[in-house]
């Protein structure tokens, strides 16, 4: 999906009409206030001893309170999207895909029943097991986080109503398939030589599908409807997730090589400590011992189709990390421009009154006092304004809620420490003024 993601015309022409109107009205709105400002105006709206009006303090208060607003809406949003990402990394795939290859192939050997091919199938997978590095390998004809497909089953003698008959993911193994990637059997056995084509049909089912086939019951030794005829539940395997990591297994079943007709593609999977580069040419050559006509393919891991499944939720973080993080940088700047201005505004209220005896531990708590009360304000806002964001994101999201209290009490402690820090400096500075030299120079 993101292989397909370009830059859009439409879209880039947008953001620079955007940007520049937003320059533009950025720069009109001050320079309209000053030159429709009189004189008369200017004095009534000057406070005694400072320079500066309080409408010109309101907005560029305004601006730091919207930029940490901002800057909050944005932390949620990556906070929510990082816990997310962390919840689906902690997914249980039911399966172990570390040190396992996989490799697609298709043969044209003709084989005249089942059993000439099950056979051959084996003589494949001997020669496989058999090369150096190689601990075990099984065939499939759909690894996990591959293809989505659906099969009609039922529980032998029950009734379902129109539009209510079960359907289950199914898989087509080979007796070894479950043990490379360790799915644990959690009942009964799993496929053995012995179940070929001219002995009773077997199955395998998830955990969930044995609990919606048979429900309070025990799924062992009961049958199944399916291809029009019974098959017999041997085992009950854990749930594996083979669509997405952050969708369900639903029902699923697993059908024995032996047994459920001829594939002419299938899929060898290797479990070996082996690098890939290393592994594919030897299991390669072993495979064309057994059949040179096996057309050559690309080998690929079962963790990097893992990591593939989480890709578009990665870079949707990658993205929204990378505006929070410079939101949160221009609010600690807006805060530090902001305050430094009105501390040099007032260096001589601050001279009077620390010739007055006020300490420079206390003109430093006023001074920073301010900067919290900008903070926690933008805060506030911010923090209402991302109460709406995160549940129009809802579908983003993966093991939490919207209102996730952890994702916004960091946020909150991060705004407010970054705000605390970017006050620290410019309070520091008024501290260290000179009261003789702010009453020369007011």
């Amino acid at each position: 999906m993101l292989s397909r993601v370009s830059i859009d015309g439409m879209t880039l022409l947008s953001a620079l009409i955007l940007t520049i109107g937003v320059g533009l009205l950025l720069g009109i709105l001050p320079a309209l206030q000053f030159t429709q400002a009189t004189q008369h105006a200017v004095i009534q709206d000057s406070s005694r001893g400072s320079t500066e009006g309080r409408g010109s303090t309101v907005v560029r208060e305004g601006l730091v309170v919207g930029e940490v607003a901002l800057a909050c809406v944005l932390l949620v949003s990556g906070g929510l999207l990082l816990r997310s990402f962390l919840s689906v990394l902690d997914v249980e795939l039911g399966f172990r895909p570390e040190n396992v290859a996989a490799w697609e192939f298709e043969t044209r050997r003709h084989s005249s029943n089942l059993i000439e091919r099950t056979a051959f199938f084996d003589e494949l997978i001997r020669r496989v097991e058999a090369t150096p590095g190689v601990d075990a390998a099984g065939l499939t004809d759909t690894p996990p986080l591959g293809r989505n497909r659906a099969w009609s089953i039922g529980a032998l003698g029950a009734e379902y109503r129109s539009g209510e008959q079960p359907v289950a993911f199914p898989r087509i193994v080979d007796r070894r398939y479950l043990s490379v990637m360790r799915i644990p059997i959690v009942t009964g056995r799993g496929f053995t030589a012995h179940d070929d084509d001219e002995s009773s049909r077997v199955i395998i089912l998830n955990q969930t599908a044995a609990e919606t086939l048979f429900p309070g019951q025990d799924p062992l030794g009961q049958y199944v409807v399916l291809y029009e005829g019974e098959w017999e539940v041997i085992g009950i395997v854990g749930d594996v997730r083979h669509q997405s990591l952050e969708q369900s297994s639903g029902l699923e079943m697993y059908l024995p090589i032996a047994q459920a007709g001829g594939f002419q593609t299938l899929t060898m999977v290797v479990r070996s400590p082996l690098p890939l580069a290393t592994l594919a040419p030897s299991v390669r050559a072993a495979m064309r011992e057994v059949d040179p006509t096996i057309p050559s393919g690309d080998f690929w891991t079962l963790e990097s189709v893992v990591d593939r499944s989480i890709s578009p939720r990665r870079f949707v973080l990658i993205l929204v990390g990378a505006f929070a993080g410079t939101g949160l940088a221009l609010a600690a700047l807006g805060i530090y421009a902001g305050l430094s201005f009105w501390v040099s505004q007032r260096i001589p209220e601050i001279g009077i009154r620390m010739a007055l005896g006020e300490s420079a531990a206390h003109v430093m708590r006023r001074v920073v006092g301010r900067t919290m009360v900008l903070a926690v304000t933008g805060v506030a806002i911010g923090a209402a304004a991302s109460i709406v964001v995160s549940r129009l994101m809802r579908s983003l999201l993966y093991g939490i809620g919207p209102s996730d209290v952890p994702t916004f009490a960091a946020v909150v402690l991060v705004l407010l420490s970054a705000s605390a820090s970017a006050g620290f400096l410019p309070a520091w500075r008024a501290s260290r003024t000179d009261p003789i030299e702010a009453l020369r120079t007011a």
